[in-house]
Parts: structure tokens; C-alpha cells; sequence
């Protein structure tokens, strides 16, 4: 008896640890979580409140993202709960994941999946039907996502942390995750690519064209760095569950992008129509005082050089044209 004390001992103490981890990781991700789901709340009414001209199935796709997105953390508040209250002193439920994980896995994908072919579709009119671009991104969501429901569906039938370190899972969810990062990318060099082709050539235009394109940026460095994160984190530490903040963050940051690139699309169209309306008073006040510096004889007046004024508010109002349809393809 006194000889198996130590290994005993041993044991508990790894157990413990275990817990410990879990514990911790969970934490984690519910704050991270939690906190990138309240700026998602700000975009999303933002969004609503000013979204009267867009379509309606473009208002019904963004609250499917919306509930989507809250029913993943919903799921998410109720497997720490689990974790913490219903399964405590049960030393060998707290070994193995909560089993409503698996759902909110499989939300989190499907928010990716439909987050990317929004971005596919937008691309597909914005480069004038770029038939590889689109395909590609396409493929690749949903080998994605067919990768991602096998692993949801063996965290379901299978909880428990050795499962997490085997050669297996770490391949589909290499696959699930690390797909995810090429198909990011070519969104955002695609965006990058077709928006930078609609520029004008004039300074105040082509400023208003750079706002959509940071945006595109930004938004496929930070979900290609948290896949690619995920990815890393779980081939890294097999059996862990240091990868699970990443985990929970991704689709908040996938619906967080997609509601603030809606935004910040509104927000260039209105200084767009600002600066059309800008450039038609002062073609409105050239005709004005080109009409005013007629002389007795019907010629104009040689001091007066509304012609080169007129010119300039013509072609600065066909730049901001141009700009407009390229801006709204996007």
C-alpha cells in the first residue's frame, strides 16, 4: 500500500493540473470572448440603425450572423457552467470537454464558412466574375467546414482530453483550421487587388478608395492570425486546451469584421456623396458667374476664368462617379 502512495500521489497531482488548465483556458477564452462580443453588439446596431436602404436579404443575413454569433457564446457560458457547478468533485467528467462544446465548434465554423462566401460573392461582382478568385475561396470554406463537423461530431461522441492528442484530431483540426488562413488571405489580396483598380486619379477620390482597402486588410490579418494561431497551438500541445481562447474568439472576430466593413462601406458612400455634392456647387456657382461676366458686345469678360472652374468641377465629379461604382461593386 505505502509503494503505491507515490504513484498515487503522482496521479492526483497530474489530475489536478489538468483541471487546473482547463479551468484557466476556459476563463480566458469566455472573457476574450465575451469583450470581442461587445464591440460585435455596438456594429451590429450600428449597423440596423442606419441599414433602411440596404436589401432585406442582406438585413436578414447579417441578424443570422448576429444570432449565430450569441448563441456561440450562450453555448459557450453554459459549458463553463457545466464545467464549473454541475460537474464538481465528478474528478473524471472534469478530464473531458462538455459535450455542448461540440455545438458551439460547429456554429463557430459555420460563421466562418458563411462569412467567407459573403466576402466570395462580393469579390465575384467587384472583379466582374473572376470565375478561379471565387471558386477557390469557395473550395476551401467548405473542405474547411466538412473537416470542421468531423471534429465537432468527435468531440461529441468522444469528450475526453487523450482524444485531443491523437494523431487523428490533430490532422482534421490542422485541416479545419489551417484552411481557413489560405482562403482569408486571397480574400483579402482579392479586395486589395480589384478596390486599388477602381482608382480615378484624383487625390480626394483615391483617399476615399484606400479606407475600403485598410479595412480589407485588417480584417483578414486578424482572422488569418488567430486560425493560423489555433492551428499552431493545438499541433504544438497535443491533449491541451491552450488553443481554446482562439478557438472562441474566431467567430466573434469573423462576424465582428464583416459588421464593421458594413459600416465603414456606409460610412464612404456618404463622404462620397459629400464630395459629389461639393464638386456640383461649384459647377452650379462657375455657370453662375460665367452667365454674370457677359459684357455689352455677348462676349465674357477676359478677367473671368470660370471655363477653367467648370472643367474642374466636371471631371472632379466624374472621379467621385467612378468612385462611387467601384466602392459599391465592393
Amino acid at each position: 500500500m505505502d509503494s503505491d502512495s507515490p504513484v498515487l500521489l503522482t496521479l492526483s497531482s497530474l489530475i489536478v493540473s489538468r483541471i487546473k488548465e482547463a479551468l484557466g483556458c476556459g476563463i480566458v477564452a469566455l472573457v476574450v470572448s465575451t469583450g470581442v462580443y461587445g464591440i460585435t453588439i455596438l456594429q451590429a446596431y450600428i449597423y440596423f440603425r442606419s441599414s433602411g436602404k440596404d436589401s432585406g436579404r442582406l438585413r436578414s443575413f447579417v441578424a443570422l450572423l448576429f444570432i449565430l454569433d450569441t448563441t456561440s457564446l450562450v453555448l459557450a457560458v453554459d459549458a463553463l457552467w457545466e464545467y464549473i457547478v454541475t460537474d464538481f468533485g465528478e474528478t473524471w467528467l472534469l478530464l473531458q470537454l462538455p459535450r455542448v462544446l461540440a455545438f458551439e465548434n460547429g456554429i463557430t465554423y459555420l460563421i466562418a464558412t458563411l462569412t467567407q462566401c459573403f466576402f466570395a460573392y462580393r469579390l465575384w461582382g467587384l472583379s466582374r466574375g473572376n470565375v478561379l478568385l471565387v471558386t477557390s475561396i469557395v473550395i476551401l470554406s467548405f473542405v474547411s467546414l466538412g473537416m470542421a463537423i468531423v471534429v465537432c461530431v468527435r468531440n461529441y461522441t468522444d469528450p475526453g482530453f487523450p482524444e485531443l492528442a491523437t494523431l487523428e484530431m490533430r490532422w482534421l483540426i490542422g485541416l479545419a483550421n489551417g484552411l481557413s488562413v489560405p482562403c482569408d488571405v486571397l480574400i483579402t489580396v482579392g479586395l486589395s487587388y480589384y478596390l486599388n483598380s477602381k482608382r480615378t486619379g484624383f487625390k480626394r477620390t483615391d483617399s476615399i478608395i484606400n479606407r475600403p482597402i485598410i479595412y480589407a486588410v485588417n480584417r483578414g490579418a486578424l482572422t488569418a492570425i488567430c486560425q493560423a494561431g489555433l492551428t499552431i497551438v493545438f499541433i504544438a500541445f497535443p491533449g491541451h486546451l491552450f488553443h481554446l481562447p482562439f478557438d472562441l474568439l474566431s467567430g466573434k472576430l469573423y462576424c465582428n469584421t464583416l459588421f464593421a466593413t458594413l459600416n465603414a462601406q456606409k460610412a464612404i458612400r456618404v463622404d462620397g456623396d459629400n464630395v459629389m455634392e461639393a464638386n456640383s456647387l461649384v459647377l452650379n456657382l462657375s455657370r453662375a458667374n460665367a452667365a454674370a461676366a457677359w459684357n455689352g458686345t455677348g462676349q465674357r469678360a477676359p478677367s473671368e476664368r470660370t471655363g477653367d472652374s467648370t472643367l474642374t468641377g466636371s471631371l472632379k465629379i466624374m472621379g467621385s462617379e467612378r468612385m462611387q461604382a467601384g466602392v459599391s461593386d465592393a
